[in-house]
């Protein structure tokens, strides 16, 4: 029953959304020029689905590397700040500071640096992806319990070992916190990197829509989009209640 309530509900305000939505855009209260009814948008994803599912491809593609990359070096700053407090210190005030920049005005120069390939939009992905991982991975390696860390200490065990057994289970919680803010935002940034210099990718696209004013299409990618960055936040999600059941087990 509350499977049903819970699969039933949305699915209802769903049908009663676009059926909203497409009435708005027949009665032509909206101009067509800023809003698409779900009809047409069908219609545009119907025609050029293809081109929208190949550009997507590019664009999972750098958002996936970036995320992988950004959480990975993420998490292995946060372990050896854990471990070398005069690391922490020395670059911690500094990797905060780098989180304070308008990744978005800089992108002009990554480009020039590295091109208008997928480089900028993988770094960028990298960079957005980098700073919830430190921050939370940082505060979860350090919730394990003084006294289960006192004891292991007492047992002469060694730096991995406590890391291996007691820090990196008790930081799972927050690591996956970490991952789930990512999981959209690796996509936001590189359909943002898109927009600014491309000739492939989702971003690439819905900009060459909307300067066609080719209003259903722009539309229609950028749902593809939305769907993207939902599924991505949910297979985290998945991967996170897998991983936490296996630990209680």
């Amino acid at each position: 029953m509350r499977l049903d309530r819970t699969i039933l509900s949305p699915a209802i305000f769903g049908i009663v959304l676009i059926l909203g939505w497409e009435a708005l855009y027949q009665s032509g209260a909206v101009s067509k020029l800023v809003l698409a009814g779900p009809s047409a948008i069908a219609v545009a994803f119907a025609s050029d689905g293809l081109e929208m599912l190949r550009n997507c491809g590019v664009t999972v593609a750098e958002a996936l590397s970036g995320f992988a990359l950004g959480n990975l070096v993420g998490l292995v700053c946060a372990i050896l700040f854990s471990r070398w407090i005069v690391l922490k210190r020395a670059l911690l005030p500094i990797a905060i500071l780098c989180e304070a920049i308008p990744i978005v005005a800089i992108l002009p120069m990554l480009i020039i640096w590295l091109g208008s390939g997928m480089g900028p939009k993988i770094f960028i992905a990298a960079f957005l992806s980098f700073f919830p991982m430190l921050v939370n991975a940082h505060r979860g390696l350090h919730a394990a319990g003084a006294d289960t860390l006192e004891l292991l200490h007492t047992y002469s065990a060694k730096p991995h070992q406590i890391l291996r057994t007691v820090q990196l289970p008790s930081a799972l919680p927050f690591i996956f916190t970490a991952l789930k803010l990512s999981a959209c935002g690796s996509m936001v940034a590189a359909l943002v990197a898109e927009w600014v210099a491309s000739q492939q990718g989702l971003g690439y696209l819905i900009v060459f829509y909307g300067l066609g004013y080719r209003i259903a299409n722009v539309w229609a990618a950028a749902i593809l989009a939305c769907i993207v960055s939902l599924s991505f936040y949910g297979l985290v999600g998945l991967v996170e209640k897998w991983a936490l059941r296996r630990l209680g087990a």
